[in-house]
């Protein structure tokens, strides 16, 4: 899908140097840190070096990322931010699209994310499919997980896509490299 916002093209790229991580964190500062007054301590949590970034650029200037976490058999696009001038033009979808298309190259079968419900028709739109809310570990704040196939022309089987997921801390796997807390049907 070719964009272009006032004339400039959207691209995406994978930050491979300092300086393009820099650009994906400032992204997400301006996003989660500046308009949602979620603390730093939240916002960057100790995955990020061992994270792929996926950065949306309107001509040089960075407007939207992706985080990815890599899994044995799946990944999850987390951190998704679009600076609010740049919102509607599809830059989100763009870097959804690119983490799909990465997941598939490394064999990947499912995208995990977990997203606040004020967002899930947005996902919804995107393909994802909703799994069961669970009460997140921190404070009131609710959560819902939601699966995506990463081939679209092969769905996830039910018990590639549990019922319902517990959030706990982030990055615990159980034996089967599920997040911690997955019931399985």
């Amino acid at each position: 899908m070719a964009l272009s916002i006032g004339g400039e093209t959207v691209t995406t790229k994978l930050a491979m140097r300092m300086e393009d991580s820099l650009q994906a964190f400032a992204v997400r500062a301006a996003c989660f840190i500046g308009e949602l007054d979620v603390p730093y301590s939240e916002e960057f949590d100790g995955h990020d070096f061992g994270a792929t970034h996926i950065i949306a650029y309107v001509g040089e200037e960075p407007v939207g990322t992706l985080r990815v976490r890599w899994f044995q058999s799946f990944a999850m696009p987390e951190r998704l931010a679009v600076i609010q001038r740049f919102r509607g033009h599809n830059i989100g979808q763009l870097l959804l699209e690119r983490a799909r298309k990465l997941a598939e190259s490394r064999g990947c079968n499912m995208l995990y994310a977990q997203v606040l419900p004020t967002d899930i028709k947005y996902w919804e739109k995107q393909g994802w499919r909703r799994l069961v809310a669970e009460e997140a570990s921190s404070g009131d704040k609710r959560i819902v997980a939601v699966v995506r196939a990463v081939d679209p022309s092969k769905p996830l089987p039910e018990v590639e896509a549990p019922e319902s997921v517990a959030l706990r801390r982030e990055g615990q796997l159980d034996a089967s490299g599920l997040p911690l807390g997955t019931a399985s049907n």
